[in-house]
């Protein structure tokens, strides 16, 4: 095998020139068109006993291309190989010829990049630090109450209806003095201020009473769903029947073992919600400083990036965004999405991607099959059944993976906080674990 190899004052594309013997590829040729007789079947022969001449008559020139094509790739990565070349991506192949006992072919192909990962001393990482307070926990208490709270009529005649109580009622909706369809109803349940209704309509039940009779005026809007509706004045004759405001539980033996807690306690309560809370918040921190050391090892090292690798990361990032719309429900023909949403995204990926890759190849990171382990038995912790969350893992390779792969992630990150100028930023439990509220 003769190699010329051409490589680029700039970029990253480099071309390879490789000349080889043809003279195995007949006989590879034979040999696939054999084992192709031993199972064709076609009509007046009993199968296995189709004459090879009319098996390379039908199928020669497509097995000469396939073993053609197979023999180029096989050339093709000995040769890097011999170069000690590392592809990025799939090469192209041109130029490609087989004629006097010699196949040649050129092909264009992206090099891995060099990358120099400067002293992590010089990082400079925010790093985040959080504790679950008594107080968070009380909030948690309040929120699991919350969705639990209950609707308690009001005994009193004299109670008005307000904001955040639920009255149910009859209501019949009428425009110019005629009752239109849809718009009447008995023993409806509604939460005023919810907007469940159209504009001006819950506004006009606050202040009725129990048994209150009232006509309300509304103006539909006039992008109304109902064609027939839009922009029309209509009166509703409402007659309210109750008035209930929510009631929190008690935080009573059956309150508390309604979440698992078989003593019914609420220090026992208090105590597993604190537990579980410092579970999710520690994940979180983690995740949080993770991102943000890796963010910032990123910032300060220049990589030219392989387009290939960008190109696929790109078509890998529609792919799970049309995956995950499908799921929604959405009709894959109209999913309207373009590469260009997805490149700066896809450049950030790569470039992070390689960067660890250099870490992970200097410091020898790795995870173990024990720290595997250790972090599947801590997510599962908080499932109802851990072996089973366990057993799921396991029989999952892919699953695995990522776990492996959010490990030597987390120790690169250690690594380089244990080195890195860092500034510590105290954040509360909401901030880190509800950033968006």
């Amino acid at each position: 095998m003769q190699v010329t190899v051409e490589k680029p004052e700039q970029g990253l594309e480099h071309k390879i020139s490789v000349n080889f013997p043809s003279a195995d590829l007949n006989s590879q040729v034979e040999k696939r068109l054999n084992e192709i007789r031993r199972t064709i079947k076609m009509d007046g022969f009993r199968p296995g006993k189709v004459p090879l001449n009319v098996v390379k008559k039908r199928h020669g020139a497509q097995v000469e291309q396939e073993i053609l094509g197979e023999k180029v790739q096989q050339m093709f990565y000995e040769a890097v190989a011999q170069e000690s070349l590392k592809v990025a991506g799939y090469p192209m192949f041109d130029e490609l010829d087989n004629k006097d006992g010699t196949v040649s072919f050129v092909a264009r192909f992206e090099t891995y990049p060099e990358i120099s990962v400067p002293e992590f001393s010089g990082v400079k990482v925010e790093k985040v630090t959080s504790d679950v307070t008594d107080e968070d926990v009380e909030k948690m208490i309040t929120r699991l109450r919350e969705q639990r709270m209950a609707w308690k009529p009001s005994k009193s005649a004299a109670k008005k209806a307000k904001k955040g109580e639920q009255v149910i009622m009859d209501f019949i909706g009428k425009i110019d003095g005629e009752v239109f369809e849809g718009g009447s109803a008995e023993n409806v349940p509604l939460e005023i201020g919810s907007g469940r209704m159209i504009h001006g309509f819950e506004d006009g039940v606050i202040g009725m009473k129990k048994g209150e009779e009232k006509t309300i005026e509304v103006t539909f809007p006039e992008d109304y769903q109902a064609d027939h509706l839009k922009g029309k004045l209509a009166t509703f004759d409402i007659t309210v029947h109750s008035i209930s405001t929510q009631q929190l539980p008690e935080i009573d033996e059956e309150f508390v073992k309604s979440f698992g807690v078989e003593d019914g306690t609420e220090a026992s309560l208090r105590t597993e919600i604190k537990e579980n809370m410092e579970k999710e918040l520690s994940r979180a921190v983690q995740n949080l400083n993770r991102t943000a050391t890796l963010d910032a090892l990123q910032s300060v090292v220049d990589v030219q990036l392989p387009k290939a690798l960008v190109d696929q990361e790109v078509q890998n990032l529609m792919n799970n965004m049309v995956q995950q719309m499908k799921q929604q429900g959405m009709n894959e023909k109209d999913i309207n999405i373009s590469a260009d949403m997805y490149q700066a995204d896809a450049e950030k990926r790569v470039k992070l991607g390689l960067i660890i890759g250099d870490v992970i190849r200097a410091n020898s990171v790795e995870a173990s099959d024990s720290d595997v382990d250790a972090f599947i038995s801590e997510q599962a912790s908080s499932y109802e059944d851990p072996s089973e969350v366990i057993g799921w893992y396991k029989e999952n390779p892919q699953a695995l993976n990522e776990v492996k792969a959010i490990i030597v992630e987390n120790k690169v990150a250690e690594k380089i906080i244990d080195e890195a100028s860092v500034t510590e930023v105290a954040k509360t439990f909401e901030e880190v674990v509800n950033p968006a509220l």
